[in-house]
């Protein structure tokens, strides 16, 4: 909601027209692919895999578009072909949990056979959304085509919401286990009003901003390597774990931060 309040005001300040027929079709069918892609990555973590199902998604995510831009006729030179292949392999490297100690963990690595199919969704979802999103763009507009984005993840998400409740009332109905939203209760530690709608402000934003440089991008350059370097998101989220939680990068994190620095150079 955060991000389609800000997309529309940012596209009436900047008095941009209102999206054709085709930008429209796009960016509703990114937000489609967008979404679908989220929802089957979070079920498939919710499912104790997330030590396969990060890495796998970005490769998926990441490698689609790059396929896609060359078939469709982008020159990919063999200097960025290289950036390319460094810079999906730091995706890996630092997606990577660390060495697991105990059976839980050892769980997490684990996938069976009949999740792949979640993986898979989601990374052809996030790999769809790099290029709807780039065809919305290119017939027309930036702000609309976002705002359509955001449209499409609400109808769904509230949707989903709604489901999800009727199955929350059909299984108390059938067990005394406590569920919410149809998924297991999980503790959370309360945070105060004020500080939880800031958190909720500045991820809106910051996720609309991330969608705003991805088309400003796209625009400079090629969408294989726009989307390449887009998805080296996991390096900043690992560094601010690091300064913000005192996390400790382990080595293979340090690989994968050194892989990333040295394929940006290459994919310019």
């Amino acid at each position: 909601m955060v991000g389609l309040l800000g997309s529309l005001c940012f596209a009436v300040a900047a008095a941009e027209p209102l999206p054709t027929p085709s930008s429209f079709a796009w960016a509703f069918a990114a937000g489609t692919a967008g979404i679908a892609g989220l929802g089957a990555f979070y079920y498939a973590l919710s499912r104790g895999t997330m030590g396969v199902v990060a890495p796998l998604t970005g490769v998926i995510g990441a490698g689609l578009p790059v396929v896609i831009g060359v078939i469709s006729g982008e020159q990919l030179e063999p200097v960025r072909a290289v950036g390319v292949v460094l810079a999906l392999t730091a995706v890996v490297l630092i997606s990577l949990p660390g060495t697991p100690r105990t059976t839980d963990e050892r769980r997490l690595l684990r996938i069976d056979l009949g999740e792949l199919p979640l993986v898979v969704v989601a990374g052809v979802g996030f790999g769809l959304f790099f290029v709807f999103i780039n065809e919305s763009a290119r017939a027309g507009g930036t702000w609309w085509p976002l705002a359509v984005v955001r449209l499409a993840g609400v109808i769904f998400i509230v949707a989903g919401i709604l489901v999800a409740i009727v199955h929350t009332r059909a299984a108390r109905s059938t067990t005394r286990a406590e569920i919410v939203l149809g998924l297991p209760k999980v503790r959370a530690r309360a945070l105060p009003l004020p500080l939880l709608g800031g958190l909720l402000l500045m991820t809106g934003l910051g996720d609309l901003g991330g969608n705003v440089f991805f088309l400003l991008a796209t625009r400079a350059g090629e969408l294989s390597v726009a989307v390449v370097l887009s998805s080296l998101y996991p390096v900043v989220t690992t560094l601010l774990a690091a300064v913000f939680l005192r996390e400790r990068l382990r080595p293979v994190q340090v690989a994968g931060v050194l892989l990333a620095a040295l394929s940006v150079p290459l994919l310019r």
